[in-house]
């Protein structure tokens, strides 16, 4: 099968050759893959474990006013950040207005300030509107391309509204707000709709496969905010933008992301037409019950434990927790293999290295359905937490 061949295959809830794998991880993580199979490049990484599924096509957008401030380019550990308006060296602004800086550490970025930290006043920020988008008129050959070489295509360009929001208002305030002043949350959500539904109708009217929206919105052992505040007001947005996507392409999937526990939306995010829920955290949630009460309904994706598995467990509970994953997870297809959210620089390379190459060479054949009995607590949950991580090594 084809990347493409093999994730639709997937997706549709048939079994395909192998399972589809997504990778995912720093670039630490990487450097030490790529020495550990003597090759220069994350392309030949990603082929060497099978794991290569997804080429982009995004619609581009321009902001002037920005641009005229651009000052300078930031790229490290923490990801790249590419051309930006730098504040000092370690601090900088990009185009929707909020702050960032590098940690103590160079490793990640810490949010400082937004748009909105000191005022609720939406019009105090220049919203961009569908004058910033450039329009490409070879985006759908582009896609085409891509999906004649037998690749899924994932359009890019839009935004996580509630990520999005808390970034430009603060995160506790943006709580504060969910909770005390839900007319604001609607009235900022209308603000990033009308930027998102152009890029949306775009990507999609170039035959995208795929758009991916990556934010928490939940904790360990529960949401970060109320379920029933979540229906009323985030519900319906990602209802919008599906139902104006599909009107245009109905054949257009949707990627969720979150953290933590999201049990108790994961109906509503079925129901407003999410293809593909990720990352079922197994130290949160049970991946083999999420499979059992909605795997015939949405596609899986995840279950990789890096709080426990990858960076503390030996070989053999990497293969204990792959074996657990394929036969509660990817039976009757419905299931995308990775770890639960970015593989850390705290993780040996033998564990990560045959984390995948033991998914890559699953037998999926000798899967026949749901395995009978009561389902077992993830592998993970048995490997202890308060030993030395072990840092990644060549």
């Amino acid at each position: 099968m084809t990347p493409r061949e093999r994730l639709l295959a997937a997706l549709d809830h048939r079994t395909p050759d192998i399972v589809p794998i997504q990778l995912g991880w720093r670039d630490e993580v990487m450097d030490a893959v790529r020495k550990h199979y003597r090759v220069e490049t994350a392309r030949e990484v990603e082929q060497i474990l099978e794991a290569d599924l997804f080429r982009g096509a995004g619609v581009k957008t321009r902001w002037p006013e920005y641009e005229k401030r651009i000052n300078g380019e930031l790229s490290g550990p923490f990801g790249h950040v590419g051309r930006t308006v730098l504040l000092d060296e370690r601090t900088f602004q990009n185009r929707w207005g909020y702050v960032e800086r590098i940690g103590s550490t160079g490793k990640y970025l810490e949010w400082v300030t937004g748009p909105f930290a000191a005022t609720d006043d939406l019009d105090a920020f220049d919203w961009p509107d569908e004058s910033v988008i450039v329009d490409d008129p070879q985006l759908a050959d582009k896609v085409a391309a891509h999906k004649a070489a037998g690749y899924m295509v994932e359009g890019g360009g839009c935004v996580h509204p509630f990520k999005q929001a808390w970034h430009m208002r603060g995160f506790e305030n943006f709580l504060c707000d969910y909770v005390a002043n839900p007319e604001w949350v609607e009235a900022i959500y209308e603000r990033i709709l009308a930027y998102n539904l152009p890029i949306l109708r775009r990507l999609a009217a170039a035959g995208a496969d795929l758009v991916a929206f990556w934010g928490d919105v939940a904790m360990q052992d529960r949401m970060i905010v109320p379920p029933a505040q979540w229906r009323r007001l985030d519900k319906q947005v990602w209802k919008r933008m599906i139902d104006e996507t599909r009107k245009v392409n109905p054949d257009v999937r949707f990627f969720f992301h979150s953290d933590g526990d999201i049990t108790p939306i994961i109906p509503d995010l079925i129901e407003v037409g999410f293809d593909i829920i990720n990352p079922l955290q197994p130290e949160c949630v049970n991946p083999a019950l999420l499979k059992r009460q909605f795997g015939s309904r949405v596609t899986l994706d995840g279950g990789g434990s890096i709080q426990r598995t990858l960076p503390l467990g030996t070989l053999a509970d990497v293969k204990r927790e792959v074996d657990f994953l394929m036969r509660y997870c990817a039976y009757d297809g419905g299931y995308v293999f990775r770890a639960s959210n970015v593989v850390g620089f705290d993780c040996p390379v033998q564990n990560v290295v045959a984390f995948y190459e033991m998914a890559r060479d699953y037998d999926l054949s000798k899967l026949q359905g749901p395995p009978p009995g009561d389902l077992p607590a993830p592998p993970c949950m048995s490997i202890r937490t308060d030993g030395e991580r072990t840092q990644i090594v060549d």
